[in-house]
């Protein structure tokens, strides 16, 4: 309201208001709106300042505001819970001193127990631990080197014809 008040012109413009408030276009251009704004110049939808802070007063002071104000609350707090949620439900898949090592995994390196061929592939592992590094090292693999991954699956599927 202040930064309102401090400007010079008599007349706000959607561009104005997007730059003062940091919303995108389409938030601004509702508040012009709903502040009862104007096609000016240009098809540009202005509102006389004075207006636009007298409604933007009393649509702060107003129940729906409260309401709203309340619910960003709620969904703040709930959002936070799902993310603490989250965050305690993720599995280590590898120590800390080998992850480097997993996400930089590449097809042509995988690690011992893995064996790709074009139709099948066998993962031999001891424990939980020991198969969750090996599917993420395929996993790894094939975000990393999905090129290479598909021309071997392929070039079995296709083989190439000589006569």
């Amino acid at each position: 309201m202040e930064t309102l008040r401090s400007l010079d012109t008599d007349w706000i413009d959607r561009r104005t208001l997007q730059e003062i408030l940091g919303v995108s276009k389409t938030v601004a251009w509702r508040i012009l709106r709903f502040c009862g704004a104007s096609d000016g110049p240009g098809n540009a939808l202005v509102c006389r300042r004075l207006e636009l802070i007298s409604a933007l007063e009393r649509l702060a002071q107003s129940e729906a505001c409260d309401r709203e104000l309340r619910r960003r609350s709620r969904l703040e707090h709930n959002l936070a819970s799902l993310l603490t949620t989250a965050r305690s439900s993720h599995i280590q898949v590898a120590p800390q001193n080998r992850t480097i090592d997993l996400v930089s995994s590449r097809f042509g390196k995988l690690p011992p127990g893995i064996d790709l061929s074009p139709s099948r592939l066998t993962i031999d592992f001891f424990g939980t631990e020991d198969f969750l590094e090996k599917i993420g090292a395929v996993v790894f693999a094939l975000q990393n080197d999905y090129e290479a991954v598909s021309e071997f699956i392929e070039a079995a599927e296709n083989p190439a014809v000589f006569s």
